[in-house]
Formats: structure tokens, sequence, C-alpha cells
């Protein structure tokens, strides 16, 4: 049964895509009909529509931390959750917000590392030593740069966050599929074409490890979900 974003209520959407257990890591990814995952301008946003961006506003919701990699972070203008009160029936407090790192190269002043409620961590993938004024603004964990994927979960669920959702970019989502880090692969796949050479292929089609577990449309707008079936 396929589930309609345009009537369905938030509540409906949010049992839709609870997750079953803890821990819990989902990835949430949006893709033209060509394959890319950013569009025209070199954003996502480019393919996002205003249903879209309601999903990802509640999946992050459900989360304990949104994952990012830190060019997805600055292309994107990424800024600290906040609670929304369209979410409030969730009785969560706003989730964190993880960025990984190997340069520690920020903009200290960007809404990355203000707005919400606690620090942004900083995961560093890299040998760089963080300074005092990265360190003001974030809670600095430093991981393997050869096990971005694994260390980059295991530390987030020592911090006590343990339902995850990465939002990408490529390259992370890659390390955490070759590495089997994923549970849960969300693909809003765009009506849109851009017409260009084709990103990391969105799903490892593979009948025996994923399993097509969910599906929701929004006009032209398709939403699959897919759970990895070692890890149900």
């Amino acid at each position: 049964m396929t589930l309609n974003l345009l009537t369905a209520d938030l509540e409906q959407i949010a049992q839709h895509y609870q997750a079953p257990s803890e821990p819990w890591v989902r990835s949430n990814m949006v893709m033209s009909l060509d394959g890319k995952f950013v569009g025209a301008t070199g954003s996502s946003r480019d393919l996002t529509s205003p249903d879209d961006l309601r999903l990802l506003l509640l999946l992050r919701a459900l989360s304990d931390v949104v994952l990012v990699g830190a060019s997805t972070a600055r292309l994107e203008n990424y800024r600290q959750p906040r609670l929304r009160p369209e979410f409030a029936f969730l009785d969560r407090p706003a989730p964190r917000l993880a960025v990984v790192s190997a340069s520690l190269e920020f903009d200290l002043a960007a809404p990355l590392f203000h707005g919400g409620t606690e620090k942004t961590i900083v995961l560093n993938a890299g040998t760089k030593s963080p300074s005092e004024a990265l360190l003001d603004v974030a809670q600095v964990v430093s991981i393997n740069p050869n096990q971005v994927a694994i260390e980059s979960i295991s530390s987030l669920a020592e911090l006590g966050l343990v339902t995850v959702t990465c939002e990408g970019g490529p390259n992370l989502l890659a390390q955490l599929l070759a590495d089997e880090c994923i549970h849960e692969y969300d693909l809003t796949v765009a009506p849109i074409k851009v017409d260009s050479t084709a990103d990391l292929a969105p799903i490892p089609l593979d009948e025996a490890t994923w399993q097509l577990a969910g599906q929701a449309a929004a006009g032209d707008f398709v939403y699959l979900r897919y759970l990895h079936r070692n890890h149900r």
C-alpha cells in the first residue's frame, strides 16, 4: 500500500517511518530521474519540493542526531536543528547535528554552529587538532580516518545518540553502505532530469540485501523506503 503524503497527516507519516528498533541508522537522500543527488546549481534543493522538505524535517525529528559530511553541510548551508511545534506530538528533543570533517575548516559564525540547544558535534576524521575557537562552539570527537563510517556511528552511540539520520553527501553515504552501517535507506525520486553524469548509485540493487518495505507519493515525487535484510 502506498502512503499519499498529500493527504496523510504528520502522525500517519511518522508512524510509517518510525524506526522499528534501536540502534537505528537511516539515510535520507533525494535523487533525480537520471541519478543525480544535486541539480543544476549544485544543490539538492534543486530537486526538492515542499512535501519532500516536510518529510526531511520529520525524519530529522524522529532522530537523535543528523549526520552529514562537511562539504555537504557547507554547500547546503546547514544549521543546527531546533524544536518545531508541528512535531510536538513526538515528545522528543530536537536532534543534534554531527558533521564529519577531515580539514576542520569552518566558518564558526555560520548557523552550522548556532541557533540550536546543543553544540554541533564535529567528527574529526583528519590529523589536524581543533582550534580553541572551534572547541568553543562545537563538541569535537576524533575518529579513525580509515574507519570513518563505523567510528562515526559508534562515537555517536557513545554519546547516547542511537537513532541516526544521514543526509550524505555521496562519499559519506558510500562508506556507510560499504561498511553495512545503514539499516534503512529512504530515497526520494524527483521527477526531474539533470542530464549529466550520475553520482553514486542510489541503492545497491541487490534484493538479497535490501527489501523495499514501503512506498509513498506526493504528486510526481516517489518516496522509497528500503530496509537492510540483516538489520530488520
